[in-house]
């Protein structure tokens, strides 16, 4: 995944990374879960890690706030911890949960 200077950095330490700013955003339900695993897809680009999440927000939240957070919350958490330039985070919204 992230290579740099004489080491790599394994897929899934992404993904617990990008889990971890997740949860750390107000509104947002969980990660949308499917036949082929958890909705998160990081990909390597030229100019920098792609990632694409597919959420389920909790009834009552504001969409482009829950949005702008966790697109920022997941770009800190991977540039500081792994070092890796972010290029792009995609969000799909796949439901809304009501809180009853």
């Amino acid at each position: 995944m992230a290579e740099a200077q004489g080491y790599e950095v394994d897929k899934k330490v992404a993904l617990e990374l990008i889990r971890k700013a997740v949860g750390q955003v107000e509104g947002i339900h969980s990660i949308k879960r499917n036949l082929f695993g958890e909705g998160i897809k990081v990909k390597k680009l030229e100019e920098g890690m792609a990632i694409s999440l597919e959420l389920l927000i909790r009834e009552g939240g504001f969409v482009p706030q829950i949005v702008e957070e966790t697109q920022k919350k997941v770009r800190e958490e991977i540039e500081k911890t792994l070092g890796t330039k972010i290029a792009k985070v995609d969000i799909k919204i796949r439901g809304i949960k009501s809180s009853s």
